[in-house]
């Protein structure tokens, strides 16, 4: 018997992929949660603000998505900001302005 699994090499980063669309969904919900059990006064940066929240996101990525139990906190951080997109309280730029650094598509 071969000893080595025929699946592809790149069978991590599909699986990942295959739960993007449940990630931002979850990171969407609990940002809107997040932003109503925790206001923050005006003054405050929204990088603050999304760093307060990442955090503890990242850990329930993690452990509640399997094929995220790896994945680097860079592209955990693309997955919430992509969620907080996705909520509608933060334009796309905003975010962006916010991370000083463009998103992905």
């Amino acid at each position: 018997m071969w000893p080595f699994s025929h699946r592809s090499k790149n069978a991590k980063a599909e699986a990942a992929v295959a739960v993007l669309g449940e990630a931002k969904a979850a990171v969407a919900e609990r940002w809107l949660y997040f932003r109503k059990a925790m206001p923050f006064k005006d003054n405050v940066p929204l990088i603050d603000i999304i760093t307060a929240f990442a955090m503890p996101m990242f850990e329930g990525l993690r452990r509640n998505l399997p094929p995220l139990r790896h994945a680097p906190d860079a592209v955990l951080l693309v997955i919430v900001a992509k969620g907080i997109e996705q909520s509608g309280t933060h334009s796309r730029a905003e975010i962006e302005a916010a991370l000083g650094t463009p998103l992905p598509d």
